[in-house]
Formats: C-alpha cells, structure tokens, sequence
C-alpha cells in the first residue's frame, strides 16, 4: 500500500513537471499574439490608424456595429496629445500601456463637453505641466502613466449606415499629437 502511494506521487510529480516545462516552451509563442503586442506594429507613433473590418489585432470580443482607430504614443521625449471633436454617436477612448493594460478610459458623457481630448504624461512632464498650467488642461482629461509607450484605442458607434459619415467625420477630426509641456 506504502508503495503504491509513492509510486503514483511520483507520477504525478513527473507529469506536473512535463506539463510544466511545455508551459514555459510555449509562452513566447503564445505570448507574442496579444492585443498589445499586434497593435504596436500599426504605424509610427503619433499617427491615427483605422481598423478596417476583419483586420485581426487580437480583440476576440470585437462588436461590429463599433469603427475602431489606435494611436500610439512613445512619451520618452515629449507628452501626448489625442484630440477629436464631438459626435453625437457613441463613443469610446481607452489608454492601455505598452503590456496591454488598461491605464485610463473615457467614453462621450464622461469626457468635458463630450469632446475626445486627452493628453497622456509621464510622471516627469506631469510635474512640468503643473508648473505651467497651460490653458489646455482646462479642457482636456490629464491622465499620467510611468510606462513611456502604449496605445489609445478609440471606439465609435457606427449602428447604421445612416451615422457612417458621422463615424467617418469624427475620425477625419481626430488627431495624435506629441504635447511640449514647456
């Protein structure tokens, strides 16, 4: 009986350490096929990119009734700026780091006068745009990251084709832009 138990306590350790060493042989291959890591090979930052429908950049929960544009940003010389103007559509901006997660999100009735303008800084530019105060963070949402490179995924309502020119006219009027604090 003392035996058997250590027999199959030993079986159970050797297949825990198999499973366990094909776990770490597969993380680069998985690991490389996240969201963050597809977005950030759209384009130079700073400029707006559109998703076109069936573009796969690794969102499997995509609505369809949603246009989807990404800006990235790399804040190791300067801040970031997304401004866009209003819509009467719904719509959405997420600020994700360079690791995919989730930094800060807005969406039309929380932004100031349902206006997409948002500046992105580092802990550094953010002590520089305090001693400044620009006439600028009056009407934009300041959000601060320690991470230098990520991404803003914006999302608009696009539910009939009817609001297509909308959807297309508040894209047309979204720019991404490096931000001088001084």
């Amino acid at each position: 009986m003392v035996w058997r138990i250590l027999y199959l306590s030993t079986c159970s350790l050797v297949l825990a350490g198999i499973v366990h060493i094909a776990i770490i042989f597969l993380i680069p291959a998985l690991g490389s096929k996240d969201a963050a890591r597809r977005i950030s090979e759209f384009g130079q930052p700073g400029q707006l990119q559109r998703i076109r429908d069936g573009q796969d950049i690794g969102i499997s929960d995509r609505d369809p009734f949603f246009q989807l544009a990404v800006c990235r940003y790399d804040l190791s010389e300067n801040a970031f700026m997304v401004a866009g103007g209003t819509s009467p559509t719904f719509w959405s901006a997420s600020v994700f780091d360079e690791l995919g997660r989730v930094v800060y999100s807005l969406n039309d009735r929380t932004a100031i006068k349902n206006q997409l303008r948002l500046i992105i800084l580092n802990p550094i530019q953010m002590a520089d745009l305090r001693e400044t105060q620009p006439e600028e963070i009056e009407t934009s949402i300041v959000v601060e990251t320690v991470s230098n490179k990520g991404f803003v995924l914006i999302r608009i309502l696009n539910e009939e084709e009817t609001w297509l020119s909308r959807t297309r006219e508040f894209l047309d009027n979204t720019r991404c832009n490096t931000y001088r604090t001084r």
